[in-house]
């Protein structure tokens, strides 16, 4: 079974492969992902200071367009270029458009408060994504964590809370605002619905409909970047927009790394649980503990971490630990149908709305899972 999948998700011929692409996907998040804040933060401080709703919205636009070159290209490399019906257009806007808007909103508010704190505080509150994540996940796609992995849940926010700064340090009086604050908080909570939207709209367009990993992210990144736009008008202005100065290097380095984290949770939510992938996600502060480290000069001996260091390596360790005991719990599963939500289903879909009562079909997938019972 891949990392944390929902159990019965895949055949045992797929397993192999699944996990293969899985590993890739974990590996090419923590290196890109963790390093995300640190090149947001030097686009937003080398000219698009001003405006980071505005550099939110040009980067969903690079890294749509990147996706959009490479899907183009690779379908009339094999000749699946064709144009889509109007069923299919419509099936993908109601599919992916309400993840696209919700990920451009929560880019924008991430960036908006990333450019009012230190890089080190807001790491420190994007730690609460788990919580959210796994809230949503509950909500939205009825994932349930057995008991072992609420408690994976449980270490991984505390050990990321350890590992991504000391609070003291990282809190000031008066150094930041409460509204400052307030927008890092919600930028989590924004993640959660983001993740649990992903494996939805992934489940239905890539495993149901063959929808490529390209596409289904091109379509997504262009729904976002069509939120980000009106929404930086308004906020920053039609000035700040035309005029946002954008260091090229820089910024192409930062969408680069932007499309590397949204290829990866893409794989990583079609092919796991949406909760898997905010573990996943909270494994960055490894990598990015050890980034700063490595910037810093500190040395990484053992005997100088565990004098100097003891609360960052207890929080490397306590997420390691965690990352590795929701793999072992299996993850989280899919709450399943009582008897009464089935019966609902089986007489819903033989009687539609205005029309004369009628027997369900016996091969219905409502008859079929009420066979289950």
């Amino acid at each position: 079974m891949a990392y944390g999948a929902i159990p019965g998700d895949a055949s045992a011929a797929e397993a192999p492969q699944q996990r293969c692409k899985v590993a890739v996907a974990i590996l090419l998040c923590l290196l890109t992902i963790s390093v995300v804040p640190l090149a947001n933060k030097a686009v937003l401080k080398r000219g698009a200071n001003g405006a980071p709703l505005a550099m939110t919205a040009c980067q969903l636009l690079g890294a749509a367009l990147l996706f959009g070159l490479y899907y183009v290209l690779h379908s009339a490399a094999t000749g699946a270029l064709s144009r889509p019906t109007r069923a299919e257009l419509r099936r993908k806007a109601k599919n992916i458009g309400p993840l696209g808007v919700a990920f451009g909103l929560k880019l924008g508010v991430t960036n908006v408060g990333l450019s009012l704190v230190s890089v080190e505080l807001h790491v420190l509150l994007m730690a609460t994504d788990i919580f959210w994540t796994a809230l949503f996940a509950r909500l939205i796609n009825r994932e349930v964590p057995s008991p072992a992995g609420a408690l994976a849940l449980a270490g991984c926010f505390i050990g990321s809370c350890l590992v991504s700064t000391n609070a003291i340090d990282a809190v000031e009086p008066g150094d930041a605002p409460l509204y400052a604050i307030a927008l890092n908080l919600i930028g989590p909570a924004f993640q959660g619905i983001v993740v649990a939207l992903l494996r939805k709209s992934a489940t239905r367009e890539i495993d149901a409909e063959n929808t490529s990993y390209a596409e289904f992210t091109f379509l997504k990144l262009c729904f976002s970047a069509l939120a980000a736009f009106p929404v930086a008008l308004v906020c920053e202005g039609a000035a700040a927009v035309a005029t946002v100065h954008l260091e090229t290097a820089r910024f192409a380095m930062s969408t680069l790394l932007v499309s590397g984290v949204q290829l990866s949770f893409t794989v990583l939510a079609t092919l796991t649980s949406s909760t898997s992938v905010g573990v996943v996600g909270t494994c960055k502060v490894i990598p990015q503990w050890l980034l700063a480290f490595v910037a810093n000069g500190t040395s990484l001996s053992p005997q100088h971490l565990a004098t100097h260091h003891l609360q960052h390596l207890a929080g490397v360790v306590l997420v390691t630990l965690s990352a590795l005991l929701w793999a072992y719990s299996g993850g989280a599963h899919a709450r399943r149908d009582t008897a009464a939500r089935v019966l609902a289903e089986v007489f819903d879909a033989a009687t539609p709305p205005g029309s004369p009562s009628r027997a369900p079909s016996p091969n219905s997938p409502a008859l079929l899972k009420l066979g289950s019972f």
